[in-house]
C-alpha cells in the first residue's frame, strides 16, 4: 500500500524504524492542504504536524509502499489507537503527473498552533534533503529550523 509521507516520515531512516521495508516511490504533494503543527509532543517538547485544509497550498512529501502489517505498526507508533491521529487515504498528484491513492496520518483534534519541536522539524528537513524536495520548500524548513534553535 502507498503511505505518504510530509512530515518526520520523510526521513526514510526515521520510518525504517517502524517499517523497514518501505520503498521510495516518488516525490509528489497534495493540494488544497498546508502543514501545521497542531499537537503538542510530551515526548519531542513540541508541536508536530498534521495537514490542514487549505485552498490553493500545497504539501510536499514523498510516497513510500509499506506492506499493511507494517502500516498497521505505524499506527501504533502515531498514536491511531489512543484517538490521537487518523489514518486516512488522500488522492496526491505523484512526480509522475499522476493521482495515487495514498494513505497519511492527520492529527484527529488539532489545537495550537504550537512551536514545531526541533527534533521533528530536523528530521522532516533530513527527509526532504533526502528525496531532493522542491528547493525552495527545503529552504523554508531549513529557515523553520534555524529559528527554533
Amino acid at each position: 500500500m502507498f503511505h505518504f509521507a510530509y512530515g518526520s516520515n520523510l526521513s526514510s531512516k526515521f520510518l525504517r524504524r517502524h517499517c523497514p521495508s518501505a520503498e521510495f516511490i516518488m516525490r509528489a504533494c497534495l493540494p488544497n492542504f498546508r502543514v501545521a503543527f497542531p499537537f503538542y509532543s510530551k515526548k519531542r517538547k513540541g508541536g508536530i504536524s498534521s495537514i490542514i485544509p487549505d485552498p490553493g497550498k500545497l504539501v510536499r512529501g514523498v510516497i513510500y509502499e509499506v506492506p499493511e502489517d507494517e502500516m498497521e505498526k505505524l499506527d501504533e507508533v502515531e498514536g491511531v489507537p489512543q484517538g490521537l491521529y487518523v489514518r486516512q487515504t488522500f488522492l496526491v498528484l505523484g512526480e509522475d503527473g499522476d493521482l495515487h491513492r495514498a494513505d497519511l496520518y492527520r492529527v484527529v483534534d488539532p489545537a495550537g498552533p504550537f512551536t514545531p519541536a526541533r527534533s521533528y522539524v530536523e528530521l522532516m528537513v533530513e527527509g526532504a534533503e533526502e528525496h531532493g524536495l522542491d528547493p525552495d520548500y527545503v529552504e523554508t524548513l531549513r529557515r523553520l529550523l534555524r529559528a527554533l534553535r
